[in-house]
């Protein structure tokens, strides 16, 4: 095999860029340096500064990226190579990790299922078929090997979890700086624009444009959403919580990578996933969603996961490679 080292990369990035962010924003940029080393950077202007203050769920969309540019180096034959950036001694804050191409390997069978889900996954936000999932085990794993943990939430506690999702919808959509950033990142039918979220699959009405702001002025939103979140919840065949041991940068990219190994695997199963993380974006609820699960550490993914009861229809666009891809010279 006599790979150009430097389109194995490119090819990287194109694999990285079909990860999940939160609401799409896509806040990353990637920089080919030296033709064997991709550094990962975060975006700043790309943070949902009214939802993600911290910029916590930013690094783990990064991290979501960085775990698929590790599944196409690895299926392209190539040993990847990750160093992970203390923001303390970064001399640019920004970078969050570099990846290497490391020495030359075969492929195997797992790497090659891997990047083949990685092509076939998406965020299906409609309810699943109440069928039960009964081994959940290769989706734990997964979360394992990246250094978190996952536990599935009995039916019991759904309950309990739905509760706080749907007063954490509550609380959101009253907030000015929540609806800002919604209505940034909401893509009504017809845009043009590379990210976002197509507002169709919110189902909050209409999707033409004057429908989406005419919703996000609705002061029953929440309470609508909330009682439709929360509905979910409770009729969904599996409930997963993601957590890592710490709550730092470092750990919040672990758990990006985490959550996409998650999501692949979950994929080779047949199963789709939808997010309800805006339980873990209102603090008290965060500490609560901890306490449900049980263990020492911090919550930092929470997902729905089930067989789909209609195929997307409206997948989320991604902006082209150019956008986010730097080549030094």
């Amino acid at each position: 095999m006599n790979a150009d080292p430097n389109q194995v990369l490119r090819n990287a990035v194109a694999a990285a860029v079909m990860a999940p962010s939160s609401y799409n924003t896509q806040p990353w940029r990637f920089r080919i340096v030296g033709g064997t080393t991709l550094e990962l950077r975060a975006d700043p202007a790309r943070q949902l500064r009214g939802i993600d203050r911290d910029g916590r769920q930013l690094v783990q969309s990064c991290g979501c990226a960085l775990y698929n540019a590790r599944v196409a180096v690895r299926a392209m034959g190539f040993t990847d190579e990750v160093s992970v950036m203390l923001v303390s001694e970064a001399a640019h804050p920004e970078l969050l990790a570099t990846l290497h191409l490391g020495p030359m390997r075969i492929p195997t069978d797992e790497d090659h299922t891997a990047i083949r889900a990685l092509a076939a996954r998406h965020t299906n936000r409609r309810p699943f078929l109440p069928v039960p999932v009964a081994d959940v085990a290769p989706l734990v794993a997964a979360a394992a090997r990246e250094g978190a943990w996952a536990v599935r939430i009995a039916p019991p506690q759904k309950q309990v979890l739905g509760a706080l999702i749907e007063e954490a919808d509550r609380l959101q959509y009253a907030d000015p700086a929540f609806r800002a950033d919604l209505e940034r990142w909401l893509a009504s039918v017809g845009s043009r624009r590379r990210d976002g979220i197509p507002f169709v699959e919110k189902e909050y009405g209409s999707a033409m444009p004057f429908g989406v702001m005419r919703a996000l002025r609705s002061p029953s939103l929440g309470d609508r959403v909330g009682q439709l979140e929360e509905e979910m919840v409770e009729g969904a065949p599996v409930v997963l919580v993601l957590g890592t041991d710490s709550d730092e940068p470092p750990a919040w990219l672990a758990s990006g990578q985490a959550l996409e190994a998650v999501l692949l695997a979950a994929t080779g199963m047949e199963l789709e996933a939808a997010f309800l993380n805006q339980v873990l974006e209102v603090p008290a609820l965060r500490a609560e969603v901890g306490a449900l699960v049980g263990r020492t550490g911090y919550p930092q993914v929470v997902l729905r996961l089930g067989y789909a009861s209609e195929p997307l229809r409206h997948p989320a666009p991604r902006r082209e490679l150019d956008e986010v891809l730097e080549i030094a010279s």
